[in-house]
């Protein structure tokens, strides 16, 4: 698929409020997104899954193998649920790597960093942003953090996805910063 034409479809979505569904070049599976913004290198989107939307996303232009408009019942479904009204362009500069994580560690996000090539996952915070790369401070499954002499150095080419403010990251965040009691 050319490129002009996957812009195109993504900007009718963020358009139209339109599902899209998203094939990429490191997986066999398709994901769901309600596009937010799209230029000639990234996408942002809200990820849907089972009728709900589930944080932000942002991928690489160039992996993406194809994308179409999901214009079935799940749509309208989504529609009568008020999923659509919880669509919302969260304000994050997609111009390069760099103004994405700057955005983004302004913001003081936990976010999931992927490199879906290799099999690569880190959870954590951005310490610093640079043209190239990002220090990146994570933690471990057990919530433990790295220390801050761990932190450890990512670059740009490694990265295909950023997701932030979905479920995990945020019940995440939440037991770190002490938010989680017994009952919540």
């Amino acid at each position: 698929m050319k490129k002009q034409e996957k812009i195109d479809i993504l900007q009718r979505g963020i358009d139209e409020k339109q599902m899209c569904r998203c094939y990429f070049s490191y997986d066999d599976n398709y994901c769901y997104y309600y596009p937010n913004r799209v230029n000639d290198r990234f996408f942002l989107g809200q990820e849907e899954d089972d009728f709900l939307l589930d944080g932000y996303c942002i991928r690489k232009l160039s992996q993406l193998k194809k994308v179409e408009l999901r214009e079935d019942k799940c749509g309208e479904i989504n529609r009568l649920l008020g999923v659509t009204d919880q669509i919302a362009d969260p304000g994050i500069d997609i111009s390069s790597w760099q103004s994405i994580f700057q955005d983004l560690m302004e913001r003081d996000y936990y976010i999931i960093l992927e490199d879906e090539n290799n099999g690569q996952l880190e959870i954590g915070r951005i310490t610093k942003v640079l043209k190239d790369r990002i220090y990146f401070l994570s933690f471990d499954a057990d919530g433990v953090w790295a220390e801050t002499d761990e932190e450890f150095i990512i670059r740009y080419g490694q990265i295909t996805t950023v997701r932030w403010e979905n479920r995990y990251v945020e019940r995440w965040r939440q037991y770190l910063e002490g938010e989680l009691t017994v009952g919540n």
